[in-house]
């Protein structure tokens, strides 16, 4: 009777092991900050109050706690986004899961800031005192359309390109690179898979597709020389959760037998100020997140100077696509300001007059543009 009874209630004795052990060992474990594969911030246990408590943000506070610091959390995100893989919930995340280890934020929503927004550059280019050239990145979704699982939403980048162009005025030198974008990828990679930035192969088709209008004659690829960097993961791999995923590679492209010391990148943030002699800041190759190795991220206001180049002053006014196009440009501007309007809140116009700029260059993802209130500091 002993035998049977303990076998009896072995899976409850079992269970109720497991549970006192995990728990014993969640409080017993170190606790991380951060997590390098979500590539942010963990929680921190609340402060307790008795307001806090009194309108539930400290119990709420718990609960953030108790998910970012379980034990094996990583296992467990994973596992569950795998699970809604299999179980045929493909972007539940946000994010879909496509051929060829391609991984797609969910497609850009039309929206009234992108009619806000047109206005803004319309109010601005009305009264600029020099050329005002824009174009507008599609996402990888619409461009890598081919490589889509077969349950989505709709990509309808070109139709919002398209209003978008159509409600710009006659002063604004639109290009649109949707279509040459769409046949280029079918034979070259312009998106990484791990992220929904484009890789320096597109930020060089958008600089040379850009020159004809602006006036440029673009440099030869053949002139660059390629530095290429292994064990790249993005944020669209962060988002996803789907750690098994093969990480990309980031391409360093630089402009053979370019003089030393002819190129110069200042930024300013108000603070004190950061040099460099690179476009390129490789500190940042170290870190989870890549892709600030061009030109260190985002910053109000950077300054790139290079002597070996021909033309005048352009102003950029930005999202991070333009990061690593401006290597590119560079090769043909003395001297390019990038503005970022989520940190710079500045007259953008009374900035074109101080710097006597020769011309400005609106760059912006449609992601960006449809969601981004800042352009009102245009003018």
């Amino acid at each position: 009777m002993k035998i049977k009874n303990i076998i009896k209630y072995l899976p409850a004795v079992i269970f109720c092991g497991f549970i006192f052990a995990f728990a014993l060992f969640y409080f017993v474990s170190p606790k991380s900050d951060y997590s390098a594969q979500e590539k942010r911030k963990l929680s921190d246990f609340p402060e307790f109050t008795l307001e806090k408590l009194a309108d539930g943000t400290f119990q709420s506070g718990i609960d953030d706690y108790l998910s970012d610091h379980i034990t094996a959390r990583n296992f467990f995100v994973g596992f569950s986004a795998e699970y809604e893989l299999v179980t045929g919930r493909n972007g539940s995340k946000g994010i879909y899961l496509g051929s060829d280890s391609y991984l797609f934020p969910k497609p850009t929503k039309d929206s009234e800031i992108l009619s806000q927004n047109a206005e803004y550059i319309n109010e601005y280019a009305e009264y600029s005192s020099i050329p005002v050239y824009m174009t507008v990145i599609p996402s990888t979704g619409y461009i890598n359309s081919d490589k889509l699982p077969f349950n989505h939403e709709e990509y309808k980048d070109n139709e919002l390109i398209s209003s978008f162009k159509n409600k710009l005025s006659e002063n604004i030198k639109f290009i649109d690179v949707t279509e040459a974008f769409k046949e280029k990828a079918k034979s070259e990679q312009l998106y990484y898979k791990t992220d929904h930035h484009w890789t320096s192969k597109g930020a060089f088709e958008c600089y040379n597709l850009l020159g004809n209008a602006m006036g440029y004659e673009p440099v030869d690829e053949s002139e660059f020389s390629v530095e290429t960097i292994d064990g790249f993961y993005g944020t669209s791999y962060s988002k996803s959760a789907l750690w098994t995923l093969p990480p990309d590679k980031i391409e360093l492209w630089s402009r053979k037998n370019q003089p030393e010391d002819s190129v110069s990148v200042e930024i300013s943030d108000g603070g004190e100020a950061i040099s460099s002699d690179s476009y390129f800041f490789r500190e940042q190759l170290k870190n989870d997140d890549k892709y600030p190795v061009f030109l260190d991220g985002n910053h109000s206001l950077v300054r790139i100077k290079n002597s070996n180049a021909k033309g005048g002053r352009l102003i950029v006014v930005k999202d991070s696509y333009a990061h690593a196009a401006i290597p590119f440009l560079s090769q043909n501007y003395s001297e390019i300001i990038m503005v970022d309007l989520r940190y710079y809140k500045k007259d953008v116009s009374a900035l074109v007059e101080d710097e006597k700029a020769d011309a400005i260059l609106l760059l912006y993802s449609i992601d960006n543009l449809a969601t981004d209130k800042n352009l009102a500091y245009l003018y």
